[in-house]
């Protein structure tokens, strides 16, 4: 007597189709998000630079404001006073900037004054008080023109009144600096992400 054997049938072409099919649009939808993933990241990476940028700038104005008080006349002029070259404005300079037009980034003229040993990587701009350039790069001696630069954004630095309650302090005793860090710098102002920053400084060198 014969046993009975069992067939086994292969997968038909439409069963391996349909799997084919699945196994497809499951990495498509993988794939999807890794562009997303690499913006997400790449942006937490420039607000962070970012961030790191506008702490830098407020460390080093208020390290240059409170020295003494001819330093903190250099750059917070007082009411009634006339501005010069050094003085913070009023309000954010961005209106100095064409919207749609970015500055010349690696114009050695026009960034030429860094501000020393105080920041090596921070640049003033020549004509319009309150812009700076940052920026951070892999060269040991930073320049505007530098070739490996990571992260390069304009910072536009102003000057507000601090109000205790409603009294408006005198600008000798303090001041609330304000600074607005953009960036990528090489595209317009009007395209830049933005992102403002505030340190209240109170003047340890005022006597009334």
């Amino acid at each position: 007597m014969k046993s009975a054997q069992k067939q086994l049938s292969a997968f038909t072409m439409v069963e391996l189709l349909l799997a084919m099919g699945v196994c497809v649009i499951g990495i498509c939808g993988i794939m999807v998000l890794f562009p997303v993933g690499a913006t997400a990241s790449r942006d937490a990476a420039m607000e962070t630079y970012a961030a790191n940028a506008a702490d830098q700038m407020l460390g080093c104005l208020k390290y240059a404001i409170t020295q003494n008080a001819t330093e903190w006349d250099k750059y917070i002029i007082a009411e009634g006073a006339t501005a010069t070259g050094t003085s913070l404005p009023d309000d954010n300079p961005s209106n100095k900037e064409n919207p749609t037009t970015p500055y010349n980034l690696q114009d050695t003229a026009v960034w030429s004054t860094s501000l020393g040993v105080v920041a090596d990587n921070i640049f003033k701009h020549n004509t319009n008080n309150g812009v700076f350039q940052i920026i951070s790069c892999r060269d040991d001696s930073p320049a505007v023109n530098s070739p490996n630069v990571d992260f390069r954004a304009i910072m536009n630095v102003w000057r507000k009144d601090v109000t205790v309650g409603a009294v408006t302090l005198p600008h000798r005793m303090a001041i609330q600096l304000n600074v607005e860090v953009s960036w990528p710098a090489a595209l317009p102002y009007n395209a830049r992400q933005k992102s403002t920053f505030i340190l209240e400084v109170f003047n340890p060198n005022y006597s009334p």
